[in-house]
């Protein structure tokens, strides 16, 4: 291979290497990206899933709470006229703590309170309570609406009482005679422990932990996190933690960016009654799974491109050989008979410089030294005339071996210069005979573009072909044999 052509198959080569990296810097590309879009869905549906359980979990808390309240509230309710009937069948009790504290205890309450028509407290198991009155505060003011209906019955949420701040529940009621109300205060430890477990901090703290993933929810009117995950949040606003919600265009339900904890992070927010819901991933937690299944994909597409490479140069190199096989005459090395015919087409189509020279040769006595030395000798000696024509002409131009013992040159050199590579020619033949039991020489014949102007190259062929046959015959008349024997 020339040096022309090596430049141009290492040009071919770069070109090929910057399409094949561009081509997998485009691959890895696209891959990323949509790699990148089916992790966020991906995140996002988990984030929906997640912030409906907990949306379903408030819900679900707040309709207990309503319908246990409303259980207690019907049967503190019967527990007041309980206590009203048999107080008015046994007026006498009402000033006897001791049969007050029995009764509380028969009917499972913790307080007995008695209040006159104008909503003072003049009676009841606990004395210190003794004088207050529905203008005492703001939780007894809640009983006023008694003094306007006496057919009212009534019971108050779980609320902090006015004298001690205790959780506490009242259920008031009139006597059937109209003229006293009774009162029944009872701490609901059921409700209460209903209400702990079912606080929002509660619940969210209950939750599953998910790596990378947060949830938070924050009052709808402050912005204040109320339940999170991450209990070092409560307190805080959602906009101090890294949530702006007015970036989120609610109720519409939507995921953005935002960062959280100095980490970028993929959040859903979801408005559910009072709350607001947000469920927050990290973006490296859910896109940690990309740079190995990028690294695994360029490994493949490298190494499936270094087989198909090495396939597609191993053919390319099994075509040069069979290209090379095809044009080299496997004896000599040298060129052949179809190189020489392909050749001799490309030159003919061109014109002639003045340095072309034809040059054919033929080898003297191989016959002779098959005969008498065996073909293995014969072979040898046409092998060392082609190394002494390669030494000799191979520099200027191509060598070829027509036939058994035929050889051609295609030259490009003057004809003064001709002449000394002639010499050196005639000088390696004479080496090589000294080394060797029989003589190594040859008949050739010339003619150039120099010496026989105006002469086409099959012109210049045959006038070469006829001075070689010249010399060939005054060789053997020399030796006085006839060369057809």
């Amino acid at each position: 291979m020339n040096i022309t052509r090596l430049r141009r198959e290492l040009k071919r080569t770069v070109i090929l290497g910057g399409i094949i990296i561009l081509t997998l810097a485009l691959v890895l590309s696209i891959e990323y990206s949509i790699m990148n879009g089916n992790n966020r869905k991906q995140a996002f549906r988990t984030e929906m899933v997640l912030t409906d359980q907990v949306g379903n979990i408030l819900e679900s808390n707040l309709k207990k709470k309503e319908i246990l309240t409303d259980e207690l509230k019907e049967n503190y309710i019967s527990k007041a006229k309980a206590t009203a009937y048999i107080l008015e069948k046994n007026p006498e009790l009402e000033n006897d703590l001791g049969e007050l504290d029995r009764i509380a205890g028969l009917m499972s309450i913790d307080e007995i309170h008695i209040f006159d028509d104008s909503g003072t407290i003049v009676a009841g198991s606990v004395p210190k309570y003794f004088g207050y009155s529905f203008d005492s505060g703001e939780q007894m003011a809640y009983f006023k609406a008694m003094l306007d209906d006496r057919t009212l019955s009534m019971c108050q949420d779980v609320t902090p009482n006015t004298a001690e701040g205790k959780a506490m529940m009242y259920a008031i009621c009139w006597n059937d005679s109209g003229t006293q109300m009774i009162q029944v205060g009872i701490e609901p430890l059921r409700l209460l422990e209903e209400l702990r477990s079912s606080r929002i901090s509660e619940v969210i703290n209950g939750l599953p932990a998910y790596e990378g993933m947060e949830i938070i929810v924050a009052d709808c009117t402050t912005d204040e996190v109320v339940g999170a995950t991450i209990s070092h949040h409560l307190g805080k606003t959602m906009q101090e933690i890294g949530i702006d919600r007015s970036q989120f265009h609610l109720p519409m339900i939507e995921n953005r960016q935002v960062t959280v904890g100095n980490a970028a992070s993929y959040c859903y927010l979801k408005e559910q009654g009072d709350y607001v819901i947000a469920a927050v991933q990290k973006k490296d937690v859910v896109n940690r799974d990309i740079p190995v299944i990028l690294i695994t994909l360029a490994a493949y597409l490298i190494l499936a491109v270094a087989l198909i490479t090495m396939i597609v140069r191993q053919m390319l190199f099994m075509l040069h050989d069979e290209q090379r096989n095809a044009n080299t005459d496997s004896l000599t090395g040298l060129l052949n008979r179809r190189a020489y015919e392909n050749d001799m087409k490309k030159l003919a189509n061109n014109m002639l410089g003045k340095d072309l020279l034809y040059l054919e040769l033929d080898l003297n006595g191989l016959k002779e030294v098959n005969d008498t030395h065996g073909h293995e000798a014969g072979d040898e000696m046409i092998r060392s005339m082609a190394d002494c024509m390669k030494q000799s002409f191979g520099k200027y131009g191509s060598v070829y071996r027509t036939g058994g013992d035929e050889f051609v040159g295609l030259l490009f050199l003057a004809e003064e210069q001709f002449l000394k590579v002639e010499n050196e020619m005639k000088q390696l033949l004479s080496e090589w005979t000294r080394r060797h039991e029989w003589v190594l020489s040859a008949s050739w014949g010339s003619a150039g573009t120099q010496r026989d102007p105006g002469l086409t190259l099959q012109e210049l062929a045959r006038l070469a072909d006829e001075r070689m046959y010249k010399v060939k015959a005054e060789y053997y008349t020399a030796r006085g044999k006839d060369r057809r024997h």
